[in-house]
């Protein structure tokens, strides 16, 4: 990474301590959660944090002026503390898990080409452009599954849009006949799949979130798996893993798909509204994916425990969390560089 990594490597012996807050009424607020944060000499603090609104759902596009920062309760201004609020950008990893159902009942009808079209857009959607600031914080595989005893990758991990469309443009309906569905097994080895990039990811000492997004036009057949062994695995998920399930006709089981996708499930009566519940899904990651922000300052204190209170204000929504940092031996000579 980046430079929490860097901070992180060098540093991690002043890391410090324990994030809490929020609002206590019951208003709609933002919720401001501190992901992970660092000390170093001479007086830098650097926060990783993230900001969702009451449901759930990421805030993205924020800006500097959307925040308070607060100091032992009293707000510092930028002539007190120099300072600066960017979006994630390249402080953190992505990876997002698209899992396509292609038994036989989808490869085989009229709706693959319509499937095709409506996976392209969401890639579109959630994969930020070539040359973006984020362009490689983003990065996205694919694979598919049928009744078979495990999923199948069609496409590596990779950042780039065209290279993504191209695999979702290689599926043919000779790729499979097999119309049984092995969802539960898809569903966890999904999760598996997505735990193992977050894993290494962690390895590196670097910051990460996951998505995987499950479509289906069915229920499971195979019967390889059954559903609690998949809605045990997703209630173990690691928390930094979101699920989106989408499912498309009238053979789905809502109740199920609802569960399995305890972040967001979305269904499609037929296949010309897919491309909009993809659209749909692809917005909620999106906000998700951009509502994690880096505050970096340096701070006036000089020693003792200090509490630092980061304030989100969006409109009319506000939220805070507040941490504590130790300034023993900070001095005057801090700058906040260009890395």
């Amino acid at each position: 990474m980046k430079r929490l990594t860097n901070i992180s490597m060098l540093f991690a012996s002043m890391f410090l301590l324990l994030a809490c807050g929020g609002n206590n009424d019951d208003s709609p607020k933002l919720r401001v959660t501190i992901e992970n944060q660092f000390v170093k000499l001479p007086s830098n603090v650097s926060v990783f944090f993230k900001v969702e609104d009451d449901a759930g759902n990421g805030v993205a596009g924020l800006s500097e002026s959307d925040f308070i920062i607060y100091e032992n309760g009293s707000e510092i201004s930028s002539f007190e503390a120099t300072r600066k609020i960017q979006p994630n950008e390249q402080v953190f990893d992505y990876h997002i898990t698209l899992l396509l159902d292609l038994s036989g009942s989808v490869l085989g009808s009229e709706n693959l080409a319509s499937l095709k079209d409506a996976a392209k857009s969401f890639i579109d959607e959630v994969v930020p452009s070539e040359g973006a600031p984020s362009a490689q914080a983003v990065k996205m595989e694919i694979w598919w599954f049928d009744g078979s005893e495990n999923i199948k990758q069609l496409q590596g991990q990779a950042t780039d849009r065209a290279t993504l469309k191209a695999a979702i443009e290689s599926i043919t309906p000779s790729m499979s006949s097999d119309n049984s569905t092995n969802l539960y097994g898809a569903v966890i080895q999904g999760i598996d799949v997505a735990s193992q990039k977050l894993a290494q990811t962690r390895e590196l000492e670097e910051i990460a979130s996951s998505a995987v997004v499950i479509f289906t036009d069915g229920t499971d057949q195979a019967n390889r798996k059954t559903k609690g062994q998949a809605l045990e695995a997703v209630k173990k998920a690691d928390s930094d893993i979101a699920l989106y399930t989408i499912g498309l006709g009238g053979e789905i089981d809502e109740s199920v798909l609802k569960s399995i996708g305890k972040t967001s499930f979305v269904s499609a009566a037929n296949i010309g509204e897919l491309l909009d519940r993809f659209r749909e899904i692809g917005d909620l990651i999106n906000g998700r994916a951009n509502s994690y922000y880096l505050l970096e300052y340096c701070s006036p204190k000089r020693s003792g425990s200090n509490q630092l209170t980061i304030e989100a204000v969006k409109g009319a929504l506000k939220g805070h969390s507040n941490t504590f940092f130790d300034a023993s031996d900070f001095n005057g000579s801090c700058n906040l560089g260009t890395n």
